[in-house]
C-alpha cells in the first residue's frame, strides 16, 4: 500500500493540467524508488533516476526530475559536488551560490575561486539529488 503523501504528491502530479502524460509516469516511477528506504537514496545521479524511469525523451525526463525539486511537490533536492582543492569530489558547501552563478552564466569552482569556461564547470561541478527533508519525514526507514 502506497503511503499518503505519496499519493497526494502523484495526485498533485496527475491533475496539474500541464504535465503530460510522459512526464508524469517519470515523476511516478522516480517517486516510487525515492519512496522505498529514502535514507539510502541520498546521493541519486541522473544516471541513477533514469535506470528507473520508463524510457523516455531526454528533455521530458530532465524536465521531470527537476519538476520534483519543486517547491510544492518537494520530492527532490538538487545538490552539487565539485573538484576539491585535493582533486575529490566533495559536496559544494552553498548551493545557493552555484545556482545564481548557473542562472548568471558565471563559472568558478567554489573550493579554488578558479574561474571556468562552461564546459569546465561541467566537468568539475556535478549535480546530483537527495531525498527532500520534508519527504523524509513522511517514512520511517
Amino acid at each position: 500500500m502506497e503511503h499518503s503523501f505519496v499519493l497526494d504528491i502523484k495526485n498533485k502530479i496527475q491533475t496539474n493540467r500541464h504535465i503530460k502524460e510522459d512526464m508524469a509516469n517519470v515523476c511516478y516511477a522516480i517517486i516510487d524508488y525515492v519512496s522505498i528506504k529514502p535514507s539510502q537514496k541520498n546521493h541519486l545521479s541522473f544516471l541513477d533516476l533514469y535506470r528507473v524511469s520508463p524510457k523516455v525523451d531526454e528533455d521530458i525526463f530532465y524536465d521531470a526530475v527537476f519538476y520534483l525539486t519543486r517547491k510544492h511537490i518537494n520530492v527532490l533536492v538538487q545538490e552539487f559536488e565539485a573538484l576539491d582543492l585535493y582533486g575529490s569530489f566533495t559536496q559544494v558547501p552553498d548551493r545557493e551560490q552555484i545556482l545564481e552563478d548557473m542562472r548568471n552564466e558565471e563559472f568558478f569552482n567554489p573550493f579554488s575561486g578558479k574561474p571556468l569556461t562552461e564546459e569546465e564547470f561541467g566537468q568539475e561541478i556535478l549535480t546530483y539529488f537527495t531525498p527532500s527533508p520534508c519527504f523524509m519525514e513522511m517514512f520511517n526507514d
